[in-house]
Formats: structure tokens, C-alpha cells, sequence
């Protein structure tokens, strides 16, 4: 079982859009999944699920002071094989917070000199925490210099980084407001075969390993 925190402290970086993907994802390989919506501003997960047509994800809502007792009753329930914390910008406290619960951290980014430039304080307070992470390049152009140059500026500066990405895509906004993922949406797409690489690189890099609580039953 394990706890990934999605984290960026500048608003707009694509978290909700990986949380719900990976939380998908990990559902369709049996897995038992709680995504834990720690933005009480935004609520974006909530949102997703109240949309969602199918039963299949739980999303729970979770306060600065009731996300530590959430994650440690997921964890000794027995009943979950990730929990996911989606949350908020602009909140270093929750960030803080989300980071230490976590075994692995997830810190979405696109590739423009402010986000990057915010991105390195996650970088910092995840660093601070202890706990593992990469940063993940999202809403990358699908033109331009932008992607050379932030991968250059973060392997400058040691940060562990994704060798998948998530390019500026519709699917992706798409999904989002109708309780979907892009995956969803259209299997087939190059959004969803991003996706797919994405959470195939979260797994191996954090160690999530795929022995579910549905094979122990």
C-alpha cells in the first residue's frame, strides 16, 4: 500500500488532471484507490467525482487538520492499495503536510519561466520532508524550445524528473469537467498514451508494487 501527493504550489499545473488519471489507472489494474481532496478553495477532485458516472473511485474531502487521520486510517484499514492527495496551490502548510504523509511525491510543472521558478519552493519543501519525488512536465508545447530547456534547468540543479510528459492536449480539459479521464475519453489518443506512460514511470519510481488487496482476499 502506498501514498502519493500531487503537489504544486502554483495554481493551473494539471494535479487534479494526474491524480484522477493515476487513480484510474490504478483502478483498472484491480486496484483499491481513495483520492483524498485536500483543496478546500477549489475542491477540483470532488468536483470529478461528483460528474463521474461510474462508482469505481472514492474521493473524499480532507482538511489541513484531518489529512494525517485520513491517511493513517487508510493505511492500517486493511481495505486500500493507494491513496492519493490531491492539493491545493499556494498553500505551503497542506504541501508541507501532504509530503510527509506520502511515500512518493508527484510535483506537476509546465514548462514557462514562472511555474518552473515556483515549482523549485515545492522542490525545496519535499526535500525538507524527506520523502521521494520527481517533477512531471505538463502542458509541454507542442513546438518550441520550452521542454529542452526546463529538463536542462532541473538535471542543472539535481532534481529527479519523468522522462514521460503530458503535452498541451483538449482531451485532457475535456475530461476533466465530464468525470473522465482522458484514457477514457479515447484510448487510442496520444493524451491517453501519455497517460499510460506516466503511470507506468509513477509506479517504477516509486516502488508501487502491483500485489493488490483484492489477491490477498
Amino acid at each position: 500500500m502506498q501514498t502519493w501527493a500531487i503537489i504544486a504550489q502554483k495554481g493551473g499545473q494539471s494535479k487534479t488532471t494526474i491524480a484522477t488519471a493515476f487513480a484510474v489507472e490504478a483502478v483498472r489494474e484491480g486496484a483499491s484507490v481513495v483520492i483524498l481532496d485536500a483543496d478546500d478553495r477549489q475542491g477540483s477532485a470532488l468536483y470529478w467525482s461528483e460528474r463521474r458516472d461510474v462508482d469505481d473511485v472514492m474521493v473524499k474531502d480532507s482538511s489541513v487538520a484531518g489529512l494525517p487521520l485520513h491517511v493513517s486510517r487508510g493505511r492500517s484499514s486493511g481495505k486500500l492499495d493507494l491513496i492519493i492527495i490531491d492539493t491545493p496551490a499556494n498553500s505551503k502548510d497542506i504541501a508541507m503536510l501532504a509530503a510527509e504523509q506520502a511515500d512518493f511525491v508527484v510535483i506537476p510543472v509546465a514548462p514557462r519561466g514562472l511555474d518552473v521558478h515556483s515549482v523549485l519552493q515545492t522542490v525545496k519543501q519535499v526535500q525538507q520532508a524527506g520523502t521521494p519525488f520527481a517533477v512531471i512536465l505538463t502542458q509541454v508545447p507542442h513546438q518550441g524550445g520550452e521542454e529542452a530547456e526546463a529538463r536542462a534547468g532541473f538535471a542543472a540543479k539535481g532534481v529527479a524528473l519523468f522522462d514521460s510528459m503530458l503535452h498541451f492536449r483538449k482531451d485532457f480539459y475535456k475530461a476533466t469537467p465530464i468525470g473522465k479521464t482522458a484514457v477514457e475519453l479515447d484510448p487510442n489518443s496520444k493524451a491517453s498514451a501519455e497517460l499510460h506512460a506516466a503511470f507506468a514511470e509513477v509506479k517504477r519510481l516509486s516502488g508501487y508494487a502491483n500485489k493488490l488487496i483484492s489477491d490477498m482476499a
